[in-house]
């Protein structure tokens, strides 16, 4: 750990929020002294003053610690945690699946997962969902636990697994109104609203056994919003996709984020979650390999698939079989 790149973030930071060694000191009740040693890289904070700096500059110990921002978007500072995974671990026999992973979400964000086969992006996703059991660590939705209290956590979750599962012999709309039974909403004017919002209109009417895999994809995605979620979760949203699809689904989670909806997306497809997400987390052989926003890649002059393989060579130099 470099105590010096520490120091000259802690001291970026202050400057940042116009406040003097003096009026940090007083915030964290030490002397300015203290606070000129971090900032020089004589010595570190211990961690009830690195918990203290994250709460007062909206940043996480782990950027401090790291000297550097994950580039979290400035209108997502100071919303709320809508996601928080810690130190997750899940095994299936002695095979580890997933390894101390921990991700947190904010209101509106839209974070990508990104990995190769295998890595354990479903196997997350499944895990966040109480498919299966973790191991060790915590999950909280809305500051629920997902297994303390799974029916508050998922009340609020929309998500498409893997392939959408619907009633192939019923229509679109039947599909839709019987998740909406379900979950007790009789919004008939917002089922129509998200019909037309996934554009379905002209089709979904018709059996989902004669829909195309895309249509299917946005049913789904409509199925999803039924709800009404605060999170949403996709597997690989774009499978089946034409371009066009892929454009409108680009831009309805645009616009599902602009309004306060938080999205997690797992996918392959990196330039469709570069154009996408806000943050990244790439996920390989169970654990996270690095986390970053998308800002970092632009102010870089780097591509998303620049980066992931920069990323993922090195963790198999040093981690690989």
């Amino acid at each position: 750990m470099n105590q010096e790149k520490v120091g000259k973030f802690i001291s970026q930071l202050r400057k940042e929020y116009n406040m003097t060694q003096q009026e940090l000191a007083d915030k964290l009740q030490i002397t300015d002294k203290a606070v000129s040693k971090w900032e020089i890289g004589r010595c570190m904070p211990d961690i009830s003053f690195l918990e203290q700096l994250s709460s007062i500059f909206q940043v996480t110990v782990k950027e401090i610690l790291n000297g550097e921002r994950t580039f979290r978007k400035k209108e997502l500072i100071g919303k709320e945690d809508i996601l928080v995974v810690e130190n997750v671990s899940k095994s299936f026999g002695r095979k580890i699946v997933l390894k101390d992973i921990s991700i947190t979400i904010k209101e509106g964000e839209i974070l990508g997962i990104i990995g190769p086969n295998g890595a354990g992006k479903t196997t997350l996703i499944k895990t966040i969902l109480s498919f299966y059991k973790k191991d060790t660590g915590s999950i909280k939705i809305l500051g629920y636990d997902n297994q303390k209290s799974l029916e508050d956590a998922l009340s609020k979750v929309g998500s498409i697994v893997e392939n959408p599962d619907m009633y192939e012999h019923l229509s679109g709309r039947k599909n839709l109104e019987i998740t909406a039974l379900i979950n007790s909403i009789k919004d008939k004017k917002y089922i129509e609203e998200m019909i037309q919002f996934v554009g379905l209109k002209d089709r979904i009417d018709d059996k989902v056994k004669k829909y195309s895999l895309g249509m299917k994809q946005r049913l789904g995605l409509a199925n999803a919003l039924i709800k009404k979620p605060k999170l949403l979760i996709l597997d690989e949203p774009t499978n089946g996709l034409d371009p066009h699809g892929i454009r409108n689904l680009r831009e309805m989670l645009k616009k599902l984020s602009n309004e306060s909806m938080s999205i997690l997306i797992c996918s392959h497809i990196l330039s469709e979650v570069e154009n996408i997400c806000d943050r990244i987390v790439i996920i390989d052989k169970g654990k996270i390999v690095d986390e970053f926003g998308i800002e970092e890649v632009k102010y870089k002059n780097k591509s998303l698939e620049e980066e992931y393989f920069l990323k993922t060579d090195k963790f198999e130099e040093e981690y690989g079989d």
